[in-house]
């Protein structure tokens, strides 16, 4: 019994560490990207009094569902560079509350489905299934990004060159491209934790 407590606890773990470092990794791949592909190392931050703006929202509107939607909107912290002449942003980064959902729930699944093809595995363990789920919401998760009027994956798109009618074509796929890597990752996981159970039984 003992030594099954000891294996459960080494896999929370395994997960708890795997999935804050998908996290600190993405915001730091971001934030790479945003310094290497815009031009310029972040000059200011700006911290959001997140609770105050709250209270307001929801005692001055009076449907719950636009409380919903405003709160989700609004920003927690948000990064950037300043023109160091005119002071109009030249990047910037900011999280939202939906956006803050999206990373931890992105970061949650992946960590999960590496810490359970162990360390070894590494990435290649994910699978097609998570490989898949990966590739899409990566493909999709940009939406705090902001440069020069442009959002989501647009952003990523014009860094790379791409034109602007191939960005608009892509924004249609981004509602499509999210809930099926979620599915996807989730597949990978259920059917890890079935391997696992196989191999359990047989053993």
């Amino acid at each position: 019994m003992n030594a099954a407590v000891a294996v459960a606890r080494r896999r929370w773990r395994r997960i708890v560490v795997c999935v804050v470092a998908v996290f600190f990794v993405y915001q730091t791949v971001i934030g790479t990207l945003l310094v290497l592909g815009l031009g310029g190392r972040p000059n200011f931050v700006r911290v959001y009094p997140v609770w105050e703006n709250a209270r307001r929202i929801v005692a001055l509107t009076p449907a719950a569902s636009d409380v919903i939607v405003l709160l989700s909107r609004e920003p927690i912290v948000e990064y950037g560079r300043l023109h160091p002449q005119f002071g109009a942003a030249v990047w910037s980064f900011e999280l939202t509350w939906s956006s803050l959902l999206f990373y931890v729930s992105f970061s949650a699944l992946l960590g999960i489905a590496l810490a359970l093809h162990g360390g070894a595995a590494g990435w290649s363990g994910l699978g097609s299934l998570g490989g898949a789920g990966l590739v899409g919401l990566l493909g999709a998760s940009v939406s705090s990004l902001t440069h020069c009027g442009l959002g989501s994956f647009g952003v990523l798109l014009s860094i790379a060159g791409i034109s602007s009618a191939t960005i608009q074509w892509f924004g249609r796929l981004e509602p499509v491209l999210i809930p099926a890597g979620y599915l996807l990752l989730v597949a990978a996981i259920v059917g890890r934790f079935r391997v696992q159970g196989r191999v359990r039984v047989e053993a």
